[in-house]
């Protein structure tokens, strides 16, 4: 999203008059709190077109139709949303609109988008074809070594890269480019051939949380071969920084039962065997050190995270590195040591589900951890060690804003160092205190049947849900102003253009959460009709509250023609509403 934009579209939407915009068109009569007049988008006689100014929208109760002063715009003069905002801007004074999105063609990036995940999902298909084939004997035989097993294979769409042509040719047959191959890092060249760059490797498809193919992992299965893992470049659909191996299982865990935490491992064998045992609340980070956007992504499933990488030294360095990411990110995070160097895969081949566990209930909090892994670096035998061991732990603790917190942890510091505590807290009050966090504004969140309601239609828009279609303005039914920008940036690009990428980096808007979390409620198989009921619910409960609106204002209503005129609207909403 384009964040000039919305502060553009804000100043402007602050600027806009109602009444000043429609009566630019027609005559407006002011019957009690609200302003009427005979609809300009269909013939009547009796006034059923209402302004109403506290809301800032229009509706008329014939013909339906409603919104804001955008989309009166958009309807009387025939013009998309952009337009009609150049044009109000224009009215109203204000600088040109800003470009956003490098004001490119978002339908003709949509169609390219799409075709991109078309040819990633074909390709899955091939290889999976390969590894079930007799072509697979070799693959299938070193997946059935590590225990994998037929069922497992079919969950995460296993497969097999059987040689360097296969793929370019089979996409060729299916009308991709080479130039798309390349662009999703499909192929490699090299003394001008073109040819697969996961071949002679087991191939894991790396799918989003919408179950599409994004990228894919290859593995290889001669060991003398290197590198062991290779994924696909980074590309158009695929930001390695952002995603996380795993998502599509986890949403489809949290469909049958509440997901209280997540275990963050490396790579993605570690996922599909912790999931074959059992273990289904794993996702992979795919060996690269978590980012803050991979940390926002995790705690929108849940808040409690427990990492563990492999057990070797350059597994310990990147779960050091992911640590604070997590903490900063108000995640409580407890770390897994599991022991003799052994990564996840290996463990929970070897324990089960049940050893696993066990290693998941002793893990350390996260400060612990650091305390202990410290300790490990100085020979605490000797005096200078024990000293620069306190020095380090105290800089450790003053990342502690709680005093409590601190004083918890100085059994633990005193205990591997042997100095005592007076002495521990003049070294901590040498450096610089912590200050606190700052405490996050707190939102009040609805979470009426209404908000839910739209938050599931705005996620489905926005690539939430396949072929979602929406045929109602929604900005006649929005109050809520984060709703509402969300929904206006959709209509600013065209439905289709922005995707879920773009809400989840709106990470300072308080619905994107709600959103995400609304989403991944529902299953792919209900979605189609938890949408429909959505937007009739959306429809409903307005026309309720206008129906509530109008008794009581009929009831207020001392003037005799005005209660007629009033009376005729409420007869209209109520034949209205029966017809949905």
């Amino acid at each position: 999203m384009a964040d000039e934009f919305s502060v553009w579209l804000d100043n402007l939407k602050s600027r806009l008059d109602i009444a000043d915009v429609v009566g630019s068109y027609v005559a407006l009569t002011r019957k009690g709190s609200r302003l009427w007049a005979c609809c300009p988008f269909h013939h009547e006689k009796t006034p059923s077109f209402c302004v109403d100014e506290s809301r800032q929208n229009y509706h008329c109760y014939g013909c339906h139709v409603g919104g804001d002063a955008i989309s009166f715009v958009m309807a009387m003069e025939n013009v998309d949303f952009k337009d009609a905002v150049k044009m109000l801007a224009q009215r109203y004074n204000l600088p040109p609109m800003p470009t956003s999105k490098g004001g490119g063609d978002f339908a003709k990036v949509k169609r390219h988008k799409d075709k991109l995940y078309a040819m990633m999902r074909d390709a899955a298909q091939h290889y999976h074809a390969n590894l079930m084939s007799k072509d697979g004997d070799a693959a299938r035989a070193y997946l059935s070594a590590r225990g994998i097993t037929a069922s497992t294979i079919m969950t995460f769409g296993l497969g097999y890269s059987t040689g360097y042509n296969q793929l370019v040719s089979f996409l060729r047959g299916k009308g991709y480019s080479v130039a798309d191959m390349a662009e999703c890092g499909l192929t490699d060249s090299k003394n001008d051939r073109v040819y697969d760059a996961m071949a002679g490797r087991v191939i894991v498809p790396i799918i989003n949380n919408l179950k599409q193919v994004i990228a894919f992992g290859g593995r290889v299965i001669d060991k003398d071969k290197q590198p062991k893992y290779k994924n696909t470049r980074e590309s158009v659909l695929f930001n390695k920084s952002r995603e996380l191996f795993g998502q599509h299982s986890v949403k489809k865990l949290r469909m049958e039962e509440p997901v209280t935490s997540i275990v963050m491992v490396e790579g993605y064998m570690d996922v599909i065997s912790l999931y074959q045992a059992g273990v289904r609340n794993a996702m992979a980070s795919m060996g690269t050190a978590l980012t803050e956007e991979q940390a926002k992504l995790l705690k929108r499933y849940c808040d409690k995270i427990f990492i563990c990488y492999d057990g070797d030294a350059a597994g310990q360095k990147a779960t050091l590195r992911g640590l604070d990411i997590l903490y900063n990110a108000d995640l409580d995070v407890r770390v897994m040591a599991l022991p003799d160097g052994m990564d996840p895969d290996e463990y929970v081949r070897r324990y089960g589900k049940e050893g696993y566990v066990t290693q998941m209930m002793r893990a350390l909090p996260l400060f612990e951890y650091k305390l202990r892994e410290l300790a490990t670096h100085y020979d605490l035998t000797i005096a200078e060690d024990r000293g620069k061991y306190a020095v380090e732990a105290m800089t450790i603790l003053r990342a502690l804003s709680n005093p409590a917190q601190v004083e918890a942890y100085l059994p633990l510091v005193t205990e591997f160092s042997g100095i005592g505590r007076e002495t521990l807290y003049r070294q901590y009050n040498t450096g610089v205190l912590p200050q606190p966090k700052p405490e996050r504004p707190k939102t009040q969140v609805s979470r009426s049947a209404f908000d839910r309601a739209v938050r599931f239609v705005l996620y489905a828009l926005y690539g939430g849900m396949d072929d979602a279609q929406c045929d109602v303005d929604l900005s006649q039914y929005l109050t809520n102003p984060d709703q509402q920008r969300l929904y206006d940036a959709l209509r600013e690009s065209g439905v289709g253009a922005l995707t879920l990428d773009d809400l989840q980096a709106a990470d300072n808007n308080p619905e994107v959460r709600e959103i995400f979390e609304e989403g991944s409620r529902i299953s792919d198989e209900q979605a189609p009709r938890y949408f429909r009921d959505c937007l009739d619910r959306i429809v409903r409960t307005t026309y309720t509250q206008r129906f509530q609106e109008l008794s009581r204002a009929i009831d207020a209503e001392q003037d005799e023609e005005a209660r007629v005129l009033l009376l005729t609207q409420l007869a209209q909403l109520t034949k209205s509403s029966k017809k949905r």
